[in-house]
């Protein structure tokens, strides 16, 4: 079973051709630095990647099985990239999509090297002292375990609500690019494809027309407008 796994939800696009779990080729690249001075959109470098990918594998996407992509939460503009550009191939090539949420993909990076009980937690930056986080707890069986929804919160009281949750003295990995996390971690596009897999055992798969990006709450934008209308009335 082959997957082209996509990630456009932060500063790094990541493209990936996997069969079952094996990678088979993987290409990321930072398009801003930490100032948020860019250098290439993700529209102008993901479609060239994923031609790489297929010229060095011998591929094309009609050999692919399944497209993944990260829905969300995330830039708000990667994200629709990343989410056009699935939809694209997916309709273009038949095939069905894989909506991977953000989360779960940082989350999958420490797959195969955290020990049963562990719990792990990626934070993204949400803007305003919050973070998007969900918490994650290592199975007996080696699986992650998804504990709680994904969240949008202050970045104090997530730490408090992971305080309630896990037991004292338990092991903790912080992952993501958010202040409260130290290991400064992105979603790769093979972590993607690894829980799209998962995924799909489970029949959590779609065709591009129900392909929905996840915000866990609304865009910056709209919210300042609501704001603004709130102070009108």
């Amino acid at each position: 079973m082959h997957i082209l796994a996509i990630d456009t939800s932060g500063t790094t696009a990541s493209a990936a051709i996997m069969n079952q779990y094996i990678i088979l080729a993987e290409s990321s690249v930072t398009l801003a630095d930490l100032r948020g001075a860019g250098r290439k959109t993700h529209s102008e470098t993901l479609m060239p990647m994923i031609d790489r990918l297929f010229e060095i594998t011998d591929m094309a996407v009609s050999d692919m099985d399944y497209i993944a992509c990260t829905c969300g939460p995330g830039s708000f503009t990667g994200l629709r990239i990343g989410a056009a550009t699935a939809k694209g191939l997916a309709f273009a090539a038949d095939k069905p999509l894989v909506a991977v949420p953000t989360l779960d993909a940082i989350a999958y990076t420490v797959t195969g090297l955290a020990a049963a009980g562990t719990w792990v937690v990626p934070m993204m930056d949400a803007r305003r002292g919050q973070a998007y986080s969900a918490f994650y707890r290592m199975g007996e069986d080696l699986l992650l375990h998804r504990m709680t929804d994904y969240l949008a919160e202050d970045i104090y009281d997530l730490h408090e609500m992971l305080k309630a949750q896990a037991p004292e003295g338990s092991h903790i990995i912080f992952l993501g690019n958010s202040d409260a996390a130290p290991r400064n971690t992105y979603p790769r596009a093979s972590c993607v494809g690894t829980r799209a897999f998962e995924m799909i055992a489970d029949g959590q798969y779609k065709n591009e027309s129900e392909f929905s990006l996840l915000y866990i709450r609304k865009p910056q934008a709209e919210r300042e407008r609501e704001e603004r209308e709130a102070k009108l009335k």
